[in-house]
């Protein structure tokens, strides 16, 4: 990290700098259109807040800074608009244009004419702003503004026409356009921005002159609302109307063709999170299923994961050297599942703070969603069902239960509920992609790797922060000491069954006996090795085992075609059903479950149960292990 940036600065591309977002050809049109249009013309670079607007000037300026043909002037309306009234910024700004225009002109009279003549603008723009309250008097002061009298904008109009006309015809060093650029006019109060769009269209519109404005027309639509009132159906042309005779050629920032996977590598790479590239198609996809491709919000993400790194350096310099314990997600692994849960903390923040309570998504449900909607999602019944129903019917988005309990709980939030789809596929490939080896251990690996994002998450909330649980180190999961120890640990953290716990004590007992050499590994389940390959695994259920008792995973066995075991009174199931369509779910189909709902089904069926788990024991020997049932599946 010491030779990495330590974080990116939100600034924007200079110009002359690579072009990772890869929209250099629209800088090129625009620059030629520039230099072959007819003028006057204004170009509307339209673009929400953070969108790449200043760095798409800043491309155009050097294109066309590459010869002497240009007289090129840059104005910041929101510097000048600091610590200034409305007025007052409205004139530094038209004083800059035109000390930048005057610095071309060799007629000392003239540029005399049209600094007294901008004096006396500015004078009665300021009058008009003092007085704005007397009705009358305003009205007279503007109709003077407006008139043929010296100071008006009329005739300063003229002197700049013929300053315009001077600086592009003379024979030494002319200049063929005066290009004026104005930037982050949407950081200025809307009704201020609109009121500088009116005075530079009717003072600027002269020939010879090209005017580039970065503006977001929602700003227009915000600062026209004291004219127009709210936006309707029925006035938005008034609106379109106003914009349109301000802006002759209306040009949109491109977002929707960014190349976000070659931009956010790159950032990537700069502070240090990889040192290559991941997929560009990956990356595109979860930035937007989440933040978005506005360059802004890749920044503060970037920054953030930033902020991560230098923890986990830290937690490196300070761990345990002789530190063994088995290791979760690492390499590209690990840092996707990273940067995608940042992503959806950013994003999300309601459904990345579900995440944080209860890791395993796949066990959300119903109660889940209670507890954090309390049925408001029904307020009206028939049409939430049917809106639900829709989703299930549309495809495979919503046909599992933490999938409809993820539709429950946005669908309150509007926002939420527009994007719902994108954050189920969010999710999803988290499960069946990323971390798809780690089935069994999906809330363990989500778990692990959530400790790091607390630092950058924003919380509303005035509760005290909770201490986080004990954890082995980075890309370690926790191993507790012994099966009594996590038996405790599991009781307080899923409650307490009597039930369960006479049964889980008697799988203990009898797989120590059947299996003296096996190796116990107590982290979130319980699990059991042989040749360090894991046979059996246990999940506590805890309070919830009554309604849905607790599975033991296994392998099946090649001897017996990979069927699973038929025990009276005993559930079975593979981890995954197939679904058309989606390929993960026919992987790993050598592991399924035998789920237990009471302890009496285990005395019942003691020597089955038993026979089943030595059968899954014999798989991890040399000879039988590379016969686990391995599917391939192909969309073709």
């Amino acid at each position: 990290m010491n030779h990495q940036s330590i974080g990116i600065v939100d600034e924007p591309n200079p110009g002359d700098q690579p072009d990772k977002l890869d929209i250099g050809r629209h800088a090129t049109a625009l620059s030629e259109f520039i230099q072959r249009a007819d003028t006057p013309i204004t170009i509307g670079i339209q673009g929400e807040w953070g969108s790449g607007k200043t760095s798409l000037l800043n491309s155009i300026w050097d294109k066309l800074d590459q010869g002497n043909e240009y007289k090129q002037i840059w104005i910041n309306s929101w510097e000048n608009s600091l610590l200034c009234t409305p007025e007052e910024a409205l004139m530094k700004i038209i004083s800059e244009i035109l000390d930048n225009m005057l610095d071309s002109d060799i007629d000392i009279n003239r540029k005399e004419k049209i600094k007294n003549a901008a004096t006396g603008l500015m004078k009665g723009a300021l009058r008009i702003g003092a007085t704005a309250a007397l009705g009358a008097k305003a009205g007279q002061v503007t109709e003077e503004l407006l008139g043929t009298e010296e100071n008006s904008i009329k005739e300063l109009r003229h002197q700049l026409v013929d300053l315009s006309a001077e600086v592009r015809g003379r024979s030494t060093n002319p200049y063929q356009k005066i290009v004026v650029y104005v930037d982050d006019l949407d950081r200025i109060e809307p009704r201020d921005a609109v009121r500088i769009l009116e005075l530079l269209k009717n003072i600027f519109n002269v020939p010879g002159c090209v005017f580039v404005l970065a503006i977001d027309y929602q700003v227009v639509i915000k600062g026209l609302e004291g004219k127009f009132g709210k936006r309707t159906t029925e006035n938005e042309w008034e609106f379109r109307a106003f914009f349109d005779k301000i802006i002759q050629l209306p040009f949109m920032m491109p977002m929707g063709q960014y190349n976000i996977g070659m931009y956010v590598n790159d950032l990537l790479k700069r502070i240090g999170f990889v040192d290559h590239e991941i997929e560009g198609s990956v990356i595109e996809n979860i930035i937007l299923r989440s933040i978005g491709g506005n360059p802004r919000s890749v920044k503060r993400l970037i920054n953030s994961l930033a902020l991560i790194t230098l923890f986990e350096g830290v937690e490196d310099g300070s761990a345990d050297e002789g530190e063994s314990e088995e290791a979760l997600t690492t390499g590209d692994t690990r840092k996707l599942l990273l940067f995608n849960l940042v992503c959806l903390q950013i994003a999300y923040p309601e459904i990345y703070d579900l995440l944080v309570r209860k890791n395993d998504f796949r066990e959300w449900d119903d109660a889940t969603a209670f507890e954090d909607t309390q049925r408001k999602e029904e307020a009206e019944k028939e049409q939430f069902e049917r809106n639900l129903q829709d989703a299930i019917d549309s495809g495979p988005d919503f046909d599992e239960d933490w999938e409809q309990c993820l539709y429950r709980i946005c669908y309150s939030n509007l926002r939420y509920r527009n994007r719902v789809t994108e954050i189920s596929r969010l999710l999803s490939f988290i499960k069946d992609d990323l971390l798809q080896e780690f089935e069994e251990n999906l809330g363990d690996a989500i778990s692990d790797v959530l400790e790091e994002t607390t630092v950058t998450s924003v919380n509303t909330s005035d509760e005290p922060q909770k201490k986080p649980p004990e954890r082995a180190g980075k890309g370690k999961r926790l191993k507790l000491e012994n099966f009594e120890m996590w038996l405790r640990v599991r009781e307080e953290a899923n409650g307490s069954s009597e039930e369960e716990l006479k049964l889980v004590n008697a799988l203990h007992e009898a797989i120590k006996k059947e299996f003296p050499a096996a190796t116990h590994a107590c982290h979130r389940d319980w699990s059991v090795f042989l040749n360090k390959r894991r046979f059996f695994s246990y999940f506590y259920n805890g309070k919830n085992f009554n309604n849905k008792g607790s599975g033991m995973g296994l392998t099946l066995h090649h001897c017996t075609d990979y069927r699973m075991p038929n025990i009276q009174g005993v559930e079975s199931g593979r981890g995954r059903n197939f679904q058309r369509e989606k390929y993960g779910s026919v992987k790993y189909h050598a592991g399924y479950a035998l789920v237990l709902k009471s302890f009496e089904a285990y005395e019942n069926n003691k020597d089955s149960i038993m026979e089943a788990i030595r059968d899954s024991a014999d798989m991890m020997t040399d000879e039988n292990y590379p016969k686990r049932l391995k599917i391939v599946y192909s969309a073709e």
